[in-house]
């Protein structure tokens, strides 16, 4: 069952199809007694990528249908996010140590290092190390996947498809106008969440223009990879801290905290000179296009 569009069969029947084994490769990942960090990585993913598909399904599914599964996919990826979170720290420290060399390299961090360690190890002995750990999360999914074939999608083209993607870019436009008016880490973390739905929509839809639209999703790629590492770095900060008694002076955290928010300076400059690229159209004009991708596709049979 490949993940791709088919002209075979309708737009909100291919889109279920798609869903269904976005949260099957989910269901498959967290598959084992013993899960890997990779296989933790691939759970997430999967499921970020079910909860875009479904926004591309949401007015031929309903409010209640739409909302419930929604909050059902988003809850059961919860612990999992729990775990990247604390891993990523450490990832994302040692980025910041590469990115600024010397200056980075002679401040006192091991006793921080050993700190978030020591907090990944525990989250990780919580959720992974324990083998009915995620049984709950599991169970979900598989009862996310038996709604799924159940789910009252219809035999809708674009008039539904078309809705799903105008609103979330839509949305992305408007998270983008407030990160500008308002570059807090609240706002750009919003953003970021409505940029990454688009681009796994885009992902969906690229066999309708493969190269105009593999284009526009390496640009939210990029863009999300942008706001993602910015948003770690965010994090980071907080941990900073919260963890002042990991440092052995005032002075080594503050410069560690000056070395970070010049790191998320630059990737919110970069995120912004993008964002004006991916959301230059207004959205009516956006969705016009596309609808013209999908008449254009299916006149190709």
């Amino acid at each position: 069952m490949a993940v791709a569009l088919r002209r075979s069969e309708s737009g909100t029947q291919g889109l279920r199809r798609i869903a269904r084994e976005q949260i099957a490769k989910a269901l498959e990942a967290l598959d084992g007694k013993k899960l890997s960090d990779e296989a933790v990585h691939s759970a997430r993913k999967e499921l970020k990528k079910a909860r875009a598909t479904l926004r591309l399904l949401r007015d031929a599914l309903g409010e209640a249908v739409y909302n419930r599964e929604n909050a059902a996919l988003r809850d059961a990826a919860r612990p999992l996010s729990e775990v990247r979170d604390a891993k990523v720290l450490l990832d994302t420290l040692d980025r910041v140590v590469r990115r600024y060399g010397s200056p980075a390299r002679g401040l006192p961090l091991d006793g921080f290092r050993q700190a978030l360690r020591r907090e990944y190890v525990a989250t990780r002995c919580r959720i992974l190390e324990r083998p009915s750990a995620l049984n709950p999360q599991r169970d979900a999914l598989r009862r996310i996947f038996e709604r799924s074939a159940r789910w009252p999608v219809g035999n809708h083209g674009w008039s539904v498809i078309g809705a799903g993607l105008k609103r979330v870019y839509r949305q992305g436009r408007k998270a983008f106008a407030a990160s500008q008016a308002f570059p807090s880490a609240e706002n750009l973390h919003e953003w970021r969440k409505q940029v990454k739905y688009l681009w796994h929509q885009l992902q969906v839809l690229e066999p309708l223009r493969p190269g105009a639209i593999g284009k526009r999703a390496d640009r939210a790629h990029k863009l999300a990879d942008y706001l993602g590492n910015h948003h770690d770095l965010s994090v980071l900060r907080t941990k900073v801290a919260d963890m002042a008694d990991a440092f052995p002076d005032a002075a080594s955290r503050s410069a560690l905290l000056a070395l970070i928010d010049r790191y998320r300076t630059r990737l919110q400059d970069k995120a912004f000179v993008l964002g004006r690229r991916l959301y230059e159209k207004k959205p009516g004009v956006f969705a016009t296009r596309f609808a013209q991708y999908w008449r254009d596709w299916h006149r190709k049979r």
